[in-house]
């Protein structure tokens, strides 16, 4: 019975992730779009890539602590570091000099768990 809850949780996890990476995808081409249409800067384009960490990760926290009975911020905030982790291995697979100690990963990985964790109190 322990494993099919695990198993069950997993599943769950994994919808929820591959619904946070569609929503970032949407998200993404949209501010592409925008950079191409209004020529943005560069601190709008961080920006904009900070706010869809946050969304996409409180959506995942959101959804994955659904299934939960007890201690949903800890589920969500389990959802953003899952959406964080997925980030980094893509990140180090296609960026040859990626550094996972830099300020920037640090941060990003604060926003996912922060973002994650909220969305698992709202749930």
């Amino acid at each position: 019975m322990k494993s099919a809850l695990s198993t069950e949780r997993l599943v769950a996890l994994l919808k929820c992730l591959m619904a946070a990476y569609l929503i970032t995808g949407v998200l993404l081409a949209a501010v592409a779009g925008l950079l191409y249409k209004f020529s943005l800067g560069e601190n709008a384009i961080d920006i904009s890539i900070i706010v869809i960490y946050c969304v996409s990760s409180l959506l995942a926290g959101l959804f994955f602590s659904k299934g939960a009975s007890s201690r949903r911020f800890l589920w969500g905030m389990a959802a953003g570091a899952a959406y964080f982790l997925i980030i980094c291995a893509v990140s180090a697979v296609t960026e040859p000099g990626f550094n996972p100690i830099s300020n920037s990963c640090i941060t990003t990985l604060f926003i996912c768990l922060g973002s994650g964790m909220l969305g698992g109190m709202l749930g």
